[in-house]
Formats: structure tokens, C-alpha cells, sequence
């Protein structure tokens, strides 16, 4: 049986399927993640080549709302025709899984978004980052070392990348219990807090005078 796994909750996407065949697959996309997501599915799901996939893992965020959003839609498709599992991870598990630190991304307006080894996420601020760092605690970014530094964030791990395959070396490290358990939450994204959204100042048919 084979793993498929899907993360889109960064603008470096990725693909990756582990078992008979193995392949990896990653582009780079702002909010057209469907653009690239769907023509690597394809090609993952020929490379199965009639094997049985047993669990689509779904980077869940915290990210990009639309990337966490496609992802979940499309693995949800695959699972009905090929009668997967869909497993939604936290995007940032395997990161924290491997040394134990905490990680931090921009939540845009004015916060932070910073989750403790096998925490919830929540949303500090910049004040609040900074007096993490003076105690000590491990903190690694998905943001670049520029921009943080426009914020006055300067860390030693700085860039990283959440990836497919790091989902799947994730998953594997886990004993079968704890997989069974993921396997029966819902399939749901990570949000930090309700997603902006602008209202018009006129709707589309009205005429502005």
C-alpha cells in the first residue's frame, strides 16, 4: 500500500508519494496553487499503477488558507475514488518533531504565529516573540532571515520549508495506535484566527454614481 502526501500550506508547494514508487514533485505558487497541485496529482496517481493507496496526508497550516484549502479538496477527492484515508497534519510537526522547537511564521496584521513542540498555534506579538528569544527558548522560522529582520526577529534557523516528504517520514516515525487516532479526526485546516475579509464598498451590478 502507499502513503500520498500534499503540502500547500506554503508558496513552496509539494508532492509526495511513498511505496512501490516513489516520487517527489515541488513548485512555487502565491495563490494558483491548483495550477500546479493538479497535473502532479495526476501524475502520482498513474505512478500507482493500480497499487492500493492507504493514506493521503494533507499539510493542514497553519499557511496559506487557499493552498490548506485546495489540498484538502483534492486529497478528499482522491480518497472517495481510490478509498483513502485522509489524515490532516500539522504542517509544522516534523519540524518540531525533529529538534523539539518551536516555530514561527508572520500572521500578517500586525502578529506572529508561534507554536510550542505539540501545542496549539496562537498568535503573539512581535513584543512577545522578542522576550521568548531573551529566555531561550528554541525558536525556528518558515520566514526568511530578511524578513524577520525587518521586525527585528533575528533567529538562528531562519527559511524553513514544511515538504510532502517530511510529512510521510513524519507519519512513518509513528506507532500504529497514534496513526489509527489521527486517522479518525476530521480532516480540517489549521486556522490561527478567522481569515480577513474586505467587504465591498459597492456590489458588482450596482452602478457607482
Amino acid at each position: 500500500m502507499s502513503i500520498l502526501s500534499l503540502e500547500c500550506s506554503v508558496a513552496h508547494a509539494s508532492l509526495a508519494l511513498h511505496g512501490s514508487v516513489s516520487m517527489q514533485r515541488s513548485w512555487f505558487a502565491l495563490r494558483n496553487h491548483d495550477a500546479f497541485l493538479f497535473p502532479a496529482l495526476q501524475e502520482a496517481l498513474d505512478a500507482l499503477d493500480g497499487d492500493s493507496l492507504e493514506f493521503i496526508l494533507v499539510g493542514s497550516g497553519p499557511g496559506s488558507y487557499g493552498g490548506v484549502r485546495v489540498a484538502l479538496a483534492a486529497a478528499e477527492g482522491v480518497a472517495l475514488v481510490c478509498k483513502a484515508h485522509v489524515v490532516a497534519l500539522c504542517s509544522w510537526e516534523p519540524i518540531s518533531a525533529m529538534s523539539g522547537c518551536s516555530v514561527l511564521s508572520d500572521a500578517k496584521r500586525g502578529g506572529w504565529t508561534l507554536r510550542a513542540p505539540c501545542g496549539e498555534p496562537q498568535v503573539i506579538s512581535t513584543q512577545e516573540v522578542l522576550d521568548r528569544i531573551k529566555k531561550g527558548e528554541d525558536i525556528r522560522s518558515i520566514e526568511s532571515a530578511e524578513a524577520l529582520a525587518k521586525a527585528g526577529i533575528h533567529l538562528q534557523h531562519a527559511g524553513l520549508v514544511p515538504t510532502a516528504q517530511a510529512l510521510i517520514d513524519y507519519w512513518l516515525g509513528l506507532s500504529a495506535s497514534v496513526q489509527h487516532e489521527l486517522a479518525a479526526l476530521p480532516a480540517q485546516p489549521i486556522y490561527v484566527r478567522p481569515p480577513h475579509i474586505t467587504t465591498p464598498n459597492h456590489r458588482p451590478w450596482e452602478i457607482k454614481k
